[in-house]
């Protein structure tokens, strides 16, 4: 073998524990999940209508909202809204189903719509999503309103935002 082959082959063996035990020391964004999954009573307030939605009251409170998050794994998450506040959900985007992840704390749920609508030649559906947080027993974060839009250029003008901050907690385990 040649000389500079064996000192390659040396240096692999001795360094390649090394290289494992850095890449699996190396740091990431994700952080180990918390359970998220419970039973939920949460309280909505409106608060910046951008996309000018019909029934918003900016400061108009709603509360006693049930919300169910089951947890199949660390990071995999599905959220139902029930009850009265299902209806309404489902009336406006066409759903009530929630999907999204885990990750550490924190949590995002996208619901998204299935009712098509039109503004011009721009085709669209409204999404709900959740970005939220736990902390014990209590979830609180924000709820965001946005069309999903095609890629048609007179959609461009339908880029806005209506958003509602909530929370809730969970009966303890």
């Amino acid at each position: 073998m040649n000389s500079w082959l064996r000192t390659a082959s040396r240096a692999c063996i001795l360094y390649s524990p090394l290289v494992l035990l850095a890449a699996c020391g190396a740091s990431s964004d994700f952080q180990p999940s918390v359970t998220i999954a419970g039973n939920y009573t949460v309280s909505i307030t409106d608060a910046d209508n951008g996309c000018m939605l019909d029934n918003w009251e900016v400061g108009k409170s709603s509360s006693d909202i049930s919300f169910v998050i089951e947890q199949q794994d660390a990071t995999t998450l599905n959220g139902t809204l029930q009850g009265l506040a299902a209806l309404a959900l489902d009336a406006a985007i066409g759903t009530n189903q929630f999907d999204g992840t885990a990750n550490g704390s924190s949590f995002d749920l996208i619901a998204h719509g299935k009712i098509m609508r039109a503004q011009g030649a721009c085709m669209y559906e409204l999404n709900a999503e959740i970005q939220g947080s736990i902390s014990g027993d209590a979830i609180s974060g924000t709820i965001q309103y946005a069309p999903a839009t095609t890629n048609d250029p007179s959609c461009t003008s339908l880029q806005c935002t209506s958003t509602q901050d909530f929370n809730g907690t969970r009966p303890p385990s």
